[in-house]
């Protein structure tokens, strides 16, 4: 059983971030509005005493639930499938598609590097998607070069599980056929589905 250790940005959370995001915005308008009409006029100056409280927790769970963000992935890879430390067990043959986007990693023939240091283009982070046949999408969002969440080790790390894993179901589903453009079993597109035939 071999072992991979990688962070990434959990995507997942992003609805959370935007809440907190929102409720600080409004605390801090709402505390900022308070300390600066007389208070006399509209608002009890109590408000405040209500207002600041919360605005100061708003703050800090913004910051709590942000730095979550970055999740610390664990995957052990056996002969039937993978465990994951963020998504659970993960049996070959319950993986109905996969998603890479080939064309942004540099590894898979995408642009270098130095193409994005020497242009305006927005290096891209890619988002690697797996749809189980349940209908649940494991998602992994992480920046070749390093970035906010993840460093390029990671990155490197994680490419090594993508190889490992599409090796597998390519020896699974595919050990009588030529291997495909990306990884042995990906598209021109960076995709991957499992065939009807395969499908229970």
């Amino acid at each position: 059983m071999k072992t991979y250790q990688f962070r990434f940005n959990n995507s997942s959370k992003t609805l959370t971030i935007l809440i907190w995001f929102f409720t600080t915005l409004v605390t801090i308008a709402l505390t900022g509005t308070i300390l600066v009409i007389p208070s006399g006029s509209y608002f009890p100056t109590w408000l405040l005493l209500i207002f600041l409280p919360l605005m100061l927790m708003a703050i800090y769970k913004l910051f709590k639930v942000a730095s979550k963000r970055q999740s610390v992935e664990v995957i052990t890879l056996s002969e039937l499938g993978f465990t994951s430390s963020c998504f659970g067990a993960v049996l070959f043959s319950d993986i109905s598609s996969i998603k890479i986007p080939a064309r942004e990693i540099s590894l898979l023939g995408g642009h270098k590097y130095d193409y994005y240091k020497q242009s305006e283009a927005n290096i891209p982070n890619p988002v690697v998607s797996i749809t189980l046949d349940n209908g649940h999408i494991l998602r992994w969002v992480l920046g070749e070069w390093g970035g906010l969440y993840n460093s390029k080790e990671d990155f490197s790390v994680f490419f090594a599980f993508l190889t490992a894993l599409t090796d597998q179901l390519y020896q699974l589903y595919h050990s009588d056929e030529p291997p495909n453009t990306y990884l042995q079993i990906l598209d021109e597109n960076g995709s991957w589905e499992k065939k009807n035939q395969y499908k229970i």
